[in-house]
């Protein structure tokens, strides 16, 4: 399995990286620092999911999402952030995400992370 982390925060970064190696040892991680970056990623390193935050500089998480889901429908895409304006939300369900989690990430929020990764993986 491989995921594309696509966040600014380096701190953020470390602890999903460690989160999903910790429960998808055999898993390929590559992360990028923004949307721009993540959308490059995407095309060259073709990740099974995505997690992304939207708030981020130079093109941020809504303009990556639009322009993933322009060349590919299929992959699966979580939302970390702590954008949460109902409008936000709406729109980046309407481009078809598996999910959509509010920062900051407790440990509550992790496990439901993990489980949505798992649930999606193994539904493919």
């Amino acid at each position: 399995m491989k995921v594309l982390i696509v966040e600014d925060s380096i701190f953020v970064q470390k602890l999903l990286r460690k989160l999903i190696v910790d429960h998808f040892p055999e898993c390929e991680i590559q992360i990028a620092n923004n949307g721009e970056q993540g959308y490059n990623l995407f095309q060259e390193f073709k990740p099974d999911f995505i997690t992304t935050d939207l708030l981020m500089p130079d093109l941020n998480g809504q303009e990556m999402l639009r322009m993933i889901r322009e060349v590919d429908s299929k992959v699966k895409i979580i939302i970390l952030s702590a954008d949460i304006q109902k409008t936000t939300r709406e729109e980046v369900e309407s481009l078809g995400v598996s999910g959509f989690l509010n920062k900051p990430l407790t440990a509550e929020k992790a496990t439901t992370l993990i489980q949505m990764i798992r649930t999606a993986h193994y539904a493919e």
